[in-house]
């Protein structure tokens, strides 16, 4: 899949490759595997719960070290349980080789907190809740990073170009669409995410079928899940890739 979107859409877009990992080890052994694709930057969580580090800004300096590429920290610590605080963003920052940061910690004080280091210290920030992106593109980001960007791509490049326009109205309409988007095929529970956005794929004639490998998703999708997901999907799929 990498080999394939590199050798497709490299000097098109900025292409961002995954590399986290159970340990610094592992992110390493990352790097390596994926240093001779044509990508242009790489994306990092910090392990959580028994191999969270100590130092989180040593941690991700010593990645950046390692990394042939500008990397970014992708920022989630309703997952991970790693809390930053403004100095530590600023010293992560400081490394000439760290680009940015996507920040998913659903905290209007952390986006503030963000924006406003943007004008001490060079980096991009983007986005990573679905949910926000119009406030957020207005706010002042530099764009949004989202697990259903596959799927919404095209309503999210009309989110941001309504904001770019300064028709916030228009953007908040639109992004009322997403969220609708969002509850029907994630699931109000979250219970169908990746395999609801896979069958939503599927249906849209894209993905070949909707199986994944996430364990909690694993099992075929119920009856009832999958008349939700193909009611939005009729319901907006102009809005839809």
């Amino acid at each position: 899949l990498l080999k394939t979107a590199t050798e497709t859409i490299a000097g098109k877009v900025e292409v961002i490759v995954g590399i986290s990992s159970f340990g610094m080890n592992a992110i390493k052994e990352n790097i390596d595997k994926y240093k001779s694709y044509n990508a242009n930057s790489y994306a990092v969580q910090l392990p959580g719960g028994w191999a969270a580090p100590a130092d989180p800004v040593r941690y991700m300096h010593e990645i950046a070290d390692a990394a042939d590429k500008p990397v970014y920290l992708y920022y989630l610590p309703t997952v991970n349980g790693i809390s930053l605080s403004k100095d530590q963003f600023f010293n992560i920052f400081s490394h000439k080789n760290i680009k940015g940061v996507k920040n998913s910690s659903n905290s209007q004080r952390t986006l503030k907190e963000l924006l406003l280091l943007k004008r001490k210290v060079d980096f991009s920030l983007f986005e990573g809740q679905e949910w926000v992106a119009d406030t957020s593109l207005a706010a002042g980001c530099d764009g949004a990073l989202v697990g259903m960007a596959p799927l919404g791509g095209k309503l999210f490049k009309m989110i941001a170009r309504a904001v770019d326009d300064g028709d916030l109205q228009q953007a908040g309409e639109y992004q009322s669409i997403m969220i609708d988007i969002f509850d029907g095929v994630y699931g109000k529970a979250l219970d169908s995410v990746w395999s609801g956005q896979k069958y939503a794929l599927t249906l849209l004639g894209i993905f070949g079928s909707e199986k994944t490998l996430v364990p909690r998703e694993a099992a075929p999708i119920r009856a009832e899940v999958k008349e939700r997901i193909e009611s939005c999907i009729e319901q907006y799929k102009d809005y839809l890739v």
